[in-house]
């Protein structure tokens, strides 16, 4: 990561790989090469399974692979969200062991990295619930698995700054619970008001077609941090949202979606700001219902306001070169995957970048994206 003085790499399959297995074994032999001279610390996997039984049988070759190829216990996270151009992809993260010392902290399947670089600390991590019992009751079991890391690490609440929350089946109903609508209620007991002062971490909300509910952190307690919530005048916050474009019935608990658009962060000599899974949304309304290419070209308007010129004159009196770091593309619908990424190349060129097949938290949003600008 880049704030580890690291980095973040996609590894793809090569063209001749065609099972899940092959493509699996490939990532890792290029992954393995990779390796030299840099330290892992986190992987995700994307994948492509069609039930639960493959998606843990994946799991289960792949953490087998991975302890052999790896002397170093890391976290790892399996995201049931195919990729469009492929059936596994592998997010690697690395960071510098010159700088930072590290700490493994696992509880069975949930893990995360404890950094420490003078009176920094950086907690790193994944937790998953998939107890079968519906979204209520994985909400709860994951915060509670998160909280309790936070604790364990002696990290305030507050401390998160950048969270991801995969949901499967996000826009589907408990009976008549809706499940990214209970995942946000959950969401807002557990924060309570813990982020009244400092503003609440930048999120993404992400379907994904099993799994349960994963919620993935970045924790940051120190004296070398400055942070802070970026806002875009053109987009009203999402936990500032009206009811009306909240999912249920007026009768039924509606808390609002605890996240910042983006948030700035500033340590150590690095400056970015993490962008939120971005849409196209302006005020509270979704614009370009039904059409792919319109909804992606509002989308990175979006973002690149979060970034303008007028915010970064807000964040430093100094003179700052943004540069877009990553992308993650989440799409809907499979057949939007050509229009999405022509529009998306036109914006952002060879940007690093991966094309997910993911529902989104609206039925008429088509494409979502989130990631990463780095200030110099």
């Amino acid at each position: 990561m880049y704030f580890l003085n690291g980095d973040r790499i996609y590894i793809k399959p090569e063209k001749t790989c065609s099972t899940e297995n092959e493509q699996l074994q490939n990532c890792l032999l290029q992954l393995s090469k990779i390796n030299s001279g840099k330290q892992i610390f986190k992987l995700n996997f994307f994948v492509d399974t069609d039930s639960d039984d493959s998606y843990y049988k994946l799991r289960e070759k792949a953490q087998l692979l991975v302890s052999n190829l790896l002397s170093a216990k890391i976290v790892q996270n399996f995201i049931a969200q195919p990729p469009l151009t492929c059936k596994v992809i592998i997010e690697a993260f690395f960071y510098d062991t010159a700088l930072w010392r590290s700490k493994f902290i696992s509880n069975g399947n949930n893990a995360a990295t404890l950094f420490k670089r003078g009176n920094t600390e950086i907690l790193v991590g994944n937790v998953q619930s998939n107890t079968k019992q519906g979204c209520e009751k994985n909400t709860k079991n994951a915060f509670s698995e998160l909280t309790g890391f936070i604790k364990i690490a002696q990290f305030p609440l507050n401390s998160i700054v950048r969270q991801w929350n995969y949901l499967e089946n996000i826009l589907g109903f408990d009976g008549e619970k809706q499940r990214y609508q209970e995942f946000n209620n959950i969401r807002s007991e557990v924060y309570g008001n813990a982020f009244e002062d400092t503003g609440y971490p930048a999120a993404t909300g992400i379907g994904m077609n099993r799994g349960g509910i994963i919620l993935e952190f970045v924790a940051v307690k120190s004296g070398e941090v400055k942070t802070a919530p970026v806002d875009n005048p053109k987009q009203i916050a999402a936990h500032n949202y009206s009811k009306k474009v909240l999912i249920g019935e007026e009768c039924v608990l509606k808390t609002t979606p605890k996240f910042e658009r983006a948030r700035y962060f500033e340590m150590l000599g690095k400056k970015l700001i993490f962008i939120s899974g971005t849409a196209s949304i302006v005020g509270e309304k979704t614009v370009g219902v039904e059409n792919p290419m319109e909804q992606t070209k509002v989308t990175i308007n979006n973002i690149q306001r979060l970034y303008s010129k007028d915010v970064l004159g807000k964040i430093s009196n100094e003179p700052l070169i943004a540069k877009y770091g990553h992308a993650r593309v989440y799409i809907k619908r499979r057949n939007d995957f050509p229009s999405i990424r022509k529009v998306f190349t036109l914006y952002f060129g060879n940007l690093s970048v991966v094309y997910i097949l993911a529902d989104i938290c609206r039925n008429d949003l088509l494409v979502e994206i989130e990631g990463k600008v780095i200030l110099e």
